[in-house]
């Protein structure tokens, strides 16, 4: 039920957003171009301008549209937590411990949505402390060095991909790629049953 609510006013806000969005175009950006383009016979200098106008316009759309798609990248921590809730049924056993680069992309109280699960955002503890074995699962950072102390006592459950950098191909469509590298793991201690 959080969840349907939570959905719900996210898509009230993403919809007033647009509609903002829209009044500035419809009103605003209407004028300029209708202004531009009713005097764009008149000389030479209000076709040039007619063209930056609407080459400014369409770069802004195409960055605006790169820039959503690779910020989707940067927040495995929260597609990690909502990998955990639907691999792991809410009626079970967990703590899941979280550490400081999963809860700087992504991860939130919002998407804390089981009240009989113990989150635990502990930045004092190390992944060699013998405290962590204490959790059921582990939400942390997908670093070789760190996972060796988890090998013999925890599994992986998913490996989560993050923005790494942007690759420009000219002579493609389009003409960059993301590439992705592993940011985050979700591990399962091996005794855990769910």
């Amino acid at each position: 039920m959080f969840v349907v609510q939570y959905w719900l006013v996210l898509s009230v806000t993403t919809l007033s957003k647009v509609i903002s969005i829209h009044d500035f175009l419809h009103d605003d950006l209407s004028i300029i171009i209708f202004f531009r383009l009713n005097n764009y016979h008149k000389s030479w200098m209000y076709k040039m301008g007619s063209l930056i106008v609407i080459g400014h316009l369409m770069m802004n759309v195409a960055y605006t549209s790169m820039s959503l798609y690779v910020s989707y990248f940067n927040y495995p921590g929260g597609r990690a937590l909502q990998k955990l809730h639907t691999i792991i049924p809410s009626s079970a056993d967990v703590s899941v411990h979280i550490d400081v680069t999963a809860a700087q992309t992504g991860v939130s109280r919002f998407l804390e949505l089981n009240d009989n699960w113990r989150y635990d955002k502990r930045e004092d503890l190390k992944p060699e402390d013998p405290l962590m074995q204490n959790y059921s699962h582990v939400l942390m950072e997908a670093d070789p060095a760190h996972l060796a102390h988890f090998a013999q006592t925890h599994r992986t459950l998913a490996l989560l991909p993050g923005f790494s950098k942007l690759v420009f191909h000219f002579f493609e469509l389009p003409p960059f790629r993301i590439k992705l590298e592993n940011k985050l793991v979700l591990l399962e201690k091996i005794s855990h049953k769910t």
